[in-house]
């Protein structure tokens, strides 16, 4: 089991991936908060995001990375 910080580590490495690739991203956190957005950027304390769909369509967020409890690739259903 990881720890959080080892957690939070490895989400960032994956939001790097993510933002150099313009991938989709699905993000929940601690809240039960739900983000679907591609990665603007990110700092040592939080992600920026902006949403793609949804009634938050085009907004722009900013979420801290201890409080990410779900992060994935975005998948389109058909």
């Amino acid at each position: 089991m990881d720890t959080v910080k080892e957690q939070v580590e490895r989400f960032k490495g994956k939001a790097n991936v993510f933002l150099r690739n313009n991938l989709k991203a699905f993000i929940v956190d601690s809240s039960d908060d739900y983000y679907f957005c591609y990665i603007l950027g990110m700092d040592e304390d939080y992600i920026y995001v902006e949403h793609f769909t949804g009634k938050h369509q085009g907004e722009k967020d900013k979420i801290l990375w201890f409080d990410i409890i779900k992060f994935e690739e975005y998948e389109d259903r058909v």
